[in-house]
């Protein structure tokens, strides 16, 4: 997902008690806004349908009148 949304997350993180210096993932920027959440929705919802599709098309077949 951050590759796909151009972000950089997870990484360094700074806790009143300890830090955590966890690698970043993507290469992007680490400033996410609400419009990146958008994508976010967005690329998930399309990805929820494709494997809905893919379900679809494979219990057609598997239930098919054989």
């Amino acid at each position: 997902m951050a590759g796909a949304l151009g972000l950089k997350l997870a990484g360094p993180r700074h806790y009143k008690t300890r830090t955590v210096n966890d690698p970043f993932i993507g290469d992007g920027t680490s400033e996410a806004t609400a419009n990146d959440i958008n994508r976010a929705l967005y690329l998930y919802v399309v990805a929820c349908l494709i494997n809905a599709m893919w379900v679809a098309a494979i219990a057609m077949v598997r239930f098919s009148g054989n």
